[in-house]
């Protein structure tokens, strides 16, 4: 969201053709003809990336653009519903490629796709709106008003959190099953990973791939019953073992022995068969809508509260100081949570957090879209919801920031006199955030390049 602080003499006007002067008409026509040019450049240059680096990174480059421009779609419609004057409404930044006007609004793509604007007249008492629009003006809301207007941005990225987590639980699948997490111990469909040379189960013909049904003719079903019934006997007692092989079934009997000394574990000398548990791959299993309702909420408010812990952890002075420390050493880093406004921090391997570039965002998510949508859809996940987190930073120019001087200008005003705060004081303030984060998208994109997660 964008303060209208000049006047729009530069912009491109609605194309509309007036009186009757042909040649005129015919200029405005081949004007709005070759103003499809850039557009079509860009939109060649999207199939190419396409083509060149394939379909997940196109999806991840388009699937940033599109979240952003919601954010600002949030902002824009509930200024038009409060009755603001909204100028402008551009994705990207940067020279313009293209644009049309419809009403008082001019609507275009600019050149770097880096995010989105919408320019609301009024937004602060720095703003020159003309008198006869002063009534329209962000500035001259009621309270509401304007606090949904700040807040509608943030907003979105919990919406599309919620509509991406229903997408996952109901069209794509929940991978490993209901609940997310479980314990693979507990899955019935383990078979044996690995067979110890010597053991019970060496000697009882044991091999990786089969599967013990039964012990003394009691069912097992999961890898849990099998070590709750070998816990239950003693070393050196006979055992009949039910395996299931290739879809068919036989008994051994084998004689259990002491775990050796030198087997991985904290039971020597407990009774051990001599075999490990290989699960099954996770299913991808889907939620009715009812469930995923409920657990979209759930998750939501779960992702949300680990965003807003990375921020706190990467904003502290021992999170600035061990990103210092990572800038300056290159070192390398594991992921963790996601965001933009910048990008999700990610958390580096000796403890510490750090940002990822829009380079970094879209590299992750490209490869994580390599492996499939039920992949690439929790970064879509977890990028929303810290942007919509770090958004809500209660300082200027963020929308959160935006909030607190409508909350303050609320707490002035007194006996229906509207107070307006000096927004010329908070500028110092506004540039060095604007400055911090400048240095953290520098610094964040170095790493991403000479060091990349």
């Amino acid at each position: 969201m964008k303060s209208d602080t000049q006047p729009l003499d530069d912009e491109v006007d609605d194309g509309a053709v007036t009186g009757s002067d042909a040649e005129a008409g015919a200029g405005a026509v081949d004007e709005r003809a070759t103003s499809f040019l850039p557009l079509a450049v860009v939109g060649l240059l999207i199939v190419l990336v396409g083509v060149r680096w394939g379909l997940p990174l196109l999806l991840m480059i388009v699937g940033v653009i599109l979240m952003i421009s919601i954010h600002e779609l949030g902002h824009f419609l509930t200024a038009k519903w409060s009755g603001m004057k909204v100028t402008e409404y551009f994705i990207g930044f940067g020279p313009k490629i293209w644009s049309f006007t419809r009403g008082e609004t001019e609507y275009g793509i600019k050149a770097v796709p880096a995010g989105a604007y919408v320019r609301i007249i009024g937004m602060n008492n720095l703003d020159e709106v003309p008198p006869e629009d002063e009534a329209r003006s962000y500035r001259q809301q009621s309270f509401p008003k304007r606090l949904l207007v700040v807040l509608a941005g943030p907003a979105t990225h919990l919406i599309q959190a919620f509509v991406i987590l229903m997408v996952m639980f109901t069209l794509v699948g929940v991978p490993g099953g209901e609940p997310l997490g479980a314990d693979p111990a507990e899955s019935p469909d383990w078979t044996i990973d690995e067979v110890t040379g010597g053991s019970a189960a060496d000697a009882a013909g044991l091999e990786p791939g089969d599967r013990i049904v039964a012990f003394d003719g009691d069912q097992v079903k999961t890898w849990n019953d099998v070590r709750s019934e070998i816990a239950a006997r003693d070393v050196g007692e006979e055992v009949t073992l039910t395996v299931e092989r290739d879809g068919e079934r036989f008994d051994s009997t084998t004689e259990l022995m002491g775990r050796p000394a030198d087997v991985p574990g904290d039971r020597a000398g407990q009774p051990f068969l001599g075999v490990g548990p290989r699960t099954p791959e996770p299913r991808d299993e889907k939620l009715g809508v009812i469930p995923a309702i409920g657990r979209s909420v759930t998750e939501t408010g779960d992702v949300t509260w680990q965003s807003l812990v990375a921020m706190s952890r990467f904003f502290s002075p021992d999170g600035l100081n061990n990103y210092a420390d990572t800038v300056g050493q290159g070192s390398g880093t594991t992921p963790d949570s996601g965001g933009s406004g910048g990008a999700p921090p990610a958390k580096v391997e000796e403890g510490g957090d750090r940002m990822l570039s829009i380079l970094g965002v879209v590299r992750l998510g490209a490869d994580a879209g390599e492996q499939g949508l039920k992949y690439l859809l929790p970064i879509f996940l977890m990028i929303n919801v810290f942007v919509g987190m770090i958004n809500l930073v209660p300082l200027l120019p963020f929308d959160g920031g935006h909030a607190v001087v409508a909350i303050y200008e609320r707490v002035r005003s007194r006996n229906g006199n509207r107070y307006h705060a000096d927004v010329s004081k908070l500028l110092p303030v506004a540039y060095a955030v604007v400055m911090g984060l400048v240095i953290l998208g520098v610094t964040s994109l170095y790493l991403d390049i000479v060091n990349p997660i």
